[in-house]
């Protein structure tokens, strides 16, 4: 299906990709590292294991269930994968999933639903459905793994885990490197900075962190200003004319549309900025011959890019290759959605942790709560991903890439670094 054809319908769904999914890597306990890809170690048979039940509060027929068909794969496909290399001896998990619809009087009924049918864990991909189940999780103590999150919400440790940076973090992130790196403010003055993104992305804090950083930083940087408009207006010459001179604009996560506006009236001075989540885009990019006008577009990711010598993306490269030989072209052509397995890995991984601690027989509710504050994710050496028992956001390093409008793909223009918190 091509890229116009789908927007209509996946327009709506812009909300679950306002975040980037997690890319978490195998291992547990004090430093793991990737789980083994290549040997079945011995234990108890399927019928002795215990059943560990994930439940996915997901789209299957709403307005985001296209966008959500590649995050649902991911998440089945890595519980298949440590269920047929039995990478937690012991237990057997099984994904159940909730058609939630994108709908936000669904978001209590499917916790109930999910809740009835035995979830040790839940699973949640939008925004507004993580803050309407954070009180259920902490009623009924079942751990609540979320996308995305704002800072506030986890200022006390419980039950909700973030599995992506969070927005403040990743401005601040951003705003360094290009500092840094990139823009000689100290020979050209401060960069103009600016924001247009939709009412539906949830990159508010975001732009605040921005307009922070400027304030903190004035020689350095100078805020614009940032704008909210409809999403599915793809109505954007009010920004456009608004950040004309801007030297940076963080667009929302349907940015062609901004950018073809931006583009139709002539401007062409500012580079877009952004995370994993404008990498979904790409297809849209393309059809809408707007490659030339996004080179050196600065994106902040917390996973590699596609065919990369990295031992998470050649896992990742492997599975889709393995249980779905005839669609790797479009599952990767979806950006980094497929990388929802990384939010099962970083769960699988507690739940490991919970059965060597305890034994697989007396894995419960408690015990997998405590098996998740232990994890720590190490690929290639370094530690990337981890939560303790005050952490609930999962990314410790992150990566810039940026964007090659000949080669029409993503670079690495940075090793992996420590994450900023911003103030």
């Amino acid at each position: 299906m091509g890229a116009w054809v789908k927007v209509g319908i996946l327009v709506l769904a812009v909300l679950l990709l306002c975040v980037p999914m997690m890319v978490a890597c195998g291992g547990g306990g004090n430093g793991g590292t990737a789980p083994p890809t290549g040997t079945t170690p011995p234990g108890p048979t399927k019928t002795e294991k215990k059943v560990i039940t994930i439940g996915n509060h997901t789209d299957l027929t709403g307005v985001a269930a296209i966008a959500m068909e590649t995050v649902n794969l991911g998440l089945d496909d890595i519980v298949r994968y440590y269920n047929e290399n039995n990478l937690i001896p012991g237990i057997e998990v099984e994904v159940v999933k909730y058609d939630g619809q994108a709908d936000p009087s669904k978001n209590v009924p499917g916790w109930e639903w999910l809740k009835e049918r035995g979830a040790d864990a839940v699973m949640v991909w939008f925004p507004f459905v993580a803050m309407a189940l954070q009180p259920m999780a902490e009623k009924d103590r079942i751990p609540l793994f979320v996308a995305q999150a704002p800072r506030e919400s986890l200022e006390t440790p419980g039950y909700m885990f973030v599995t992506s940076l969070g927005l403040e973090d990743m401005a601040w992130n951003l705003s360094e490197w290009i500092m840094e790196n990139e823009w000689d403010w100290q020979t050209k003055g401060p960069a103009k900075f600016g924001g247009a993104v939709g009412d539906t992305d949830g990159l508010e804090p975001a732009m605040r962190t921005l307009e922070k950083y400027a304030e903190m930083y004035p020689e350095r940087m100078t805020w614009v200003g940032g704008y909210v408009l409809p999403t599915s207006g793809f109505q954007w010459r009010t920004a456009v004319e608004a950040l004309k001179d801007c030297d940076y604009i963080l667009p929302g996560n349907l940015f062609p549309f901004f950018l073809k506006d931006y583009v139709a009236a002539g401007y062409s001075k500012a580079k877009l900025i952004g995370t994993d989540s404008h990498m979904g885009w790409y297809a849209l990019v393309e059809d809408m011959k707007l490659w030339p006008h996004i080179d050196g577009m600065v994106l902040v990711c917390q996973s590699e890019w596609w065919g990369e010598d990295g031992e998470y993306v050649r896992l990742s490269e492997r599975l889709m290759s393995e249980y779905h030989p005839n669609s790797v072209d479009e599952i990767k052509q979806a950006g980094h959605s497929y990388n929802s397995l990384g939010n099962g890995m970083m769960l699988l991984e507690g739940i490991r942790n919970a059965a060597a601690a305890v034994g697989p027989e007396n894995v419960d509710l408690q015990a997998i709560y405590e098996g998740l504050q232990s994890v720590k994710i190490v690929f290639d050496g370094v530690q990337r991903f981890s939560f303790t028992e005050t952490k609930r956001t999962v990314v410790d390093r992150v990566a810039i890439y940026k964007t090659d409008s000949t080669l029409k793909t993503n670079v690495r223009a940075s090793d992996w670094f420590p994450v900023l918190t911003a103030p």
